[in-house]
């Protein structure tokens, strides 16, 4: 089986398994859901190192400073800083 189909076809099932599992445990805050597709998005890109067609990768870098922005949030939160309420 091709690197890429492998990657698509792991990762379509990990993110149905993220939203099955966390609508089951009531999870509403869309940070989770952000942070676990992150995760697994780079699990898979690790295993399977898929083909790319262009030099960057724009998923990757998206989910990298959603992530990113996530935890400054939350850091910032746990420190008393409150920017969103």
């Amino acid at each position: 089986m091709d690197r890429s189909v492998a990657f698509n076809i792991s990762l379509a099932i990990l993110m149905a398994l993220t939203v099955s599992t966390l609508s089951a445990l009531r999870e509403y805050r869309l940070d989770v859901y952000v942070s676990m597709y992150t995760l697994e998005y780079y699990v898979c890109l690790a295993i399977f190192r898929p083909r790319r067609r262009i030099r960057f990768d724009p998923i990757a870098l998206t989910l990298l400073a959603l992530f990113s922005t996530i935890v400054a949030f939350r850091v910032m939160e746990v420190l008393g800083y409150a920017l969103l309420s």
